[in-house]
C-alpha cells in the first residue's frame, strides 16, 4: 500500500494484485511484471465520486507509481492551456479557433509525456498523430510569421523523434516546413497542401522502415481518400476547420492515430521483450472538455472492434450518469481488490467501468490524524480522530485539512476550546500566502465557487419550497425558482447526496456553509435572518455546539 493513501488498496496494493496492478500488467513501483485481468479487450476505469474524495490525488499516486517504468501521461481538464481564450491572448502557441480544439491539444500533450523513454525502451514515436496535427494545424497558418510557424511545427515533429530531442532533424524540418507555408501564404498555392507533402516527406526521410512507411500511408483508409494518404490529410483539415459533426469527425480520427502508434510502439518480438507494462493515460476532471470528448471517441472506437491496448484511468466528478457513461458497469472501489467483473455489452458506453472512491473509514482517519499531527507541541486529545471522523464523515480532503489545522493550532488553543475552533482556526497551507479559517480553505475545495453565496443562504433550508423561499427573501431577484431548481440538479450532478429534509445533502458541506453562513457578518445578522425563513419548525443549527453532523453526539 502507498504510505501517502489510506483506504484505496483495492486499486495499488500488489499482494494480491489491485485493480491498477491488473491492467497496466506492472507492480507499483517496481519494474515487475504482474499478470494481466484482461489481455485482450480491458475496460476504460473512471473513478466516480464527488468533490473531495482524493480522485486527484489517486491520479498522481498512479503517476509516481508507473512513471518511469512504462509510457504515462497526465492531464487535468480544467487545466487553462485546454481553453481557447488562453490561445489568443499572445501565447507562443496561439492559434486560431478554426485550428484548434481543446481534444487536439490534449492529444499533442498527452503524446509529449507517452514518448518519454522508460526503462529499458526507447522514446515512442507518434508519426500518425503528428502529421494529423500539423495538417490541422496547418489551416490556421494564413496570416502567420515564420517564427510561430517554425514553433508549432518543430513541437509536433519532436512527436517523430525516437531517439534524442537533441539531434537537429525536428529544427531542420520546422524550418523547411515552415519555409513552404510561408510561400504558399504569399503565393496562390493550396497552403494546407504545401505542408503536408513537406510533413510527408519529413516522415519519410527519418526513419525509411516498415513502420514509418505503414504510417506515412496510414491516412489512405481516411473516408473518401481514394487511398491517397495526402488527400486523406487534407479532407482531415478541411473536416477541422468545419466545426460541428465534422470536427468530432476529425477528432475520432486523432485520437485513432495516437492509439495506432502507440499500437506499432508495442507491435513485434523487441517490443514485446523491452515493453512490460501497457501505456498508461490518466485524465483528471474528464467530466469536461476535453476529458468528455476523448472518453466518448475511445469507447465508440473499442465497440466498433478497432482494439487498443492503452490503459485509461479517468476520474470524473460526479456519479457518471450522464452520456457517454450511461450504461457504464458499475462498481464500487473495495468490490475491485481482487477482479473487476467487468464483460462488455453492446453499446460504447458498456465499455467503460465506474469505480466509486467510497469515504475512508474511521481507522483511516485515526491513521491519517497520527500521521499529520506527530510530533506537534501538545499531545494530540484521543476523541481528535473520532471527532473528526464524524465531522467529515470520511471526506479525505476534510480529514487532512482538520488534521493539518490540529497539527498547526493545538499548541495554541486552550484546552477547554471545543473542536469546532480547528475549523474556525486560522490555516496556513503556502508559505507565501497568509493563513484562512480551515472552513473557508474548505469551502473552496468542496463547493462550486460560482456558487457559494448561494450556497450559503440555502443551506439553511430543508426542501425545496424553503430553498425557494429563501432566495425570494435574501438572494437577488434574477435567482429564482428555476435558478434554485438548476442548482439541485447541479449539486446532485457533481456527487453530492439527495437526502430528503435537506436542500444540501451532503452533511459535512452543510455545516461548512451554515458556519460560514454565521461568520459573513460580525454581528451575525445574515444568520437571524436566514433562519425564521427557513426553519418551519425544524431544529437550527447552532454554531459552537459539537454535535456531530454525521449523527453522532456530543464530543
Amino acid at each position: 500500500m502507498l504510505r501517502r493513501l489510506h483506504g484505496r488498496g483495492a486499486l495499488f496494493d500488489t499482494e494480491p494484485p489491485g485493480l491498477a496492478p491488473r491492467l497496466v500488467g506492472l507492480r507499483p513501483h517496481h519494474h515487475i511484471a504482474t499478470p494481466l485481468e484482461h489481455p485482450r479487450e480491458l475496460p476504460f476505469v473512471v473513478l466516480t465520486a464527488g468533490r473531495g474524495l482524493g480522485k486527484s490525488t489517486v491520479l498522481h499516486e498512479l503517476r509516481a507509481a508507473y512513471q518511469g517504468h512504462t509510457p504515462l501521461a497526465l492531464i487535468d481538464c480544467e487545466d487553462p492551456q485546454f481553453t481557447h481564450i488562453t490561445q489568443v491572448n499572445g501565447s507562443p502557441d496561439a492559434r486560431p479557433a478554426q485550428a484548434w480544439s481543446p481534444l487536439a491539444q490534449a492529444l499533442l500533450v498527452i503524446a509529449e509525456q507517452l514518448a518519454q523513454p522508460v526503462t529499458g525502451a526507447r522514446r515512442i514515436a507518434f508519426p500518425r498523430l503528428m502529421s494529423g496535427l500539423i495538417a490541422v494545424a496547418a489551416g490556421g497558418w494564413g496570416n502567420a510569421d515564420t517564427e510561430r510557424i517554425r514553433w508549432e511545427v518543430q513541437r509536433m515533429l519532436l512527436l517523430n523523434e525516437s531517439a534524442s530531442w537533441f539531434n537537429g532533424f525536428a529544427a531542420r524540418w520546422a524550418g523547411r516546413v515552415a519555409a513552404k507555408a510561408v510561400a504558399a501564404a504569399i503565393s496562390d498555392d493550396p497552403l494546407v497542401s504545401a505542408v503536408i507533402e513537406a510533413t510527408m516527406e519529413a516522415i519519410t526521410e527519418r526513419t525509411p522502415g516498415a513502420r514509418q512507411r505503414r504510417a506515412s500511408t496510414w491516412y489512405r483508409t481516411y473516408p473518401n481518400a481514394g487511398h491517397r494518404a495526402e488527400l486523406g490529410l487534407r479532407l482531415l483539415s478541411d473536416h477541422f476547420r468545419a466545426g460541428g459533426t465534422s470536427r468530432e469527425h476529425a477528432e475520432r480520427y486523432l485520437v485513432r492515430a495516437l492509439l495506432a502508434d502507440l499500437t506499432d510502439a508495442y507491435a513485434g518480438m523487441r517490443a514485446h521483450l523491452q515493453r512490460l507494462g501497457r501505456p498508461l493515460v490518466l485524465v483528471d476532471n474528464a467530466q469536461g472538455s476535453p476529458g468528455r470528448e476523448l472518453v466518448e471517441q475511445v469507447l465508440r472506437d473499442r465497440a466498433g472492434g478497432i482494439a487498443d491496448q492503452v490503459v485509461f484511468i479517468a476520474a470524473v466528478r460526479g456519479s457518471g450518469d450522464r452520456s457517454p457513461l450511461r450504461n457504464a458497469v458499475r462498481r464500487d472501489l473495495r468490490e475491485t481488490a481482487q477482479h473487476t467483473r467487468w464483460t462488455p455489452g453492446d453499446t460504447a458506453s458498456s465499455r467503460a467501468l465506474l469505480v466509486s472512491l467510497p469515504p475512508l473509514s474511521s481507522d483511516d482517519t485515526l491513521h491519517i490524524v497520527d500521521a499529520v499531527c506527530t510530533g506537534t507541541a501538545v499531545p494530540v486529545p484521543p476523541q481528535l480522530p473520532p471527532a473528526t471522523h464524524r465531522l467529515t464523515c470520511g471526506n479525505p480532503l476534510g480529514i487532512a485539512l482538520l488534521a493539518e489545522s490540529a497539527r498547526q493550532n493545538l499548541p495554541g488553543l486552550p484546552s477547554t476550546a471545543p473542536f469546532g475552533a480547528l475549523l474556525t482556526a486560522e490555516l496556513t497551507l503556502h508559505e507565501d500566502r497568509d493563513g484562512r479559517p480551515a472552513y473557508r480553505e474548505l469551502l473552496d475545495r468542496l463547493v462550486p465557487a460560482d456558487r457559494l453565496d448561494e450556497l450559503t443562504v440555502l443551506a439553511a433550508a430543508h426542501d425545496h419550497d424553503s430553498a425557494c423561499a429563501l432566495a425570494a427573501s435574501q438572494l437577488t431577484d434574477d435567482f429564482g425558482p428555476s435558478s434554485v431548481r438548476a442548482l439541485e440538479t447541479r449539486l446532485a450532478a457533481e456527487g453530492l447526496p439527495v437526502v430528503e429534509g435537506q436542500f444540501v445533502g451532503d452533511p459535512f458541506v452543510r455545516t461548512l456553509l451554515l458556519l460560514r453562513l454565521h461568520h459573513r457578518h460580525a454581528d451575525h445578522g445574515k444568520w437571524r435572518d436566514v433562519h425564521p425563513v427557513s426553519s418551519q419548525g425544524a431544529p437550527a443549527f447552532r454554531p459552537g455546539v459539537n454535535e456531530s453532523p454525521c449523527g453522532a453526539g456530543r464530543e
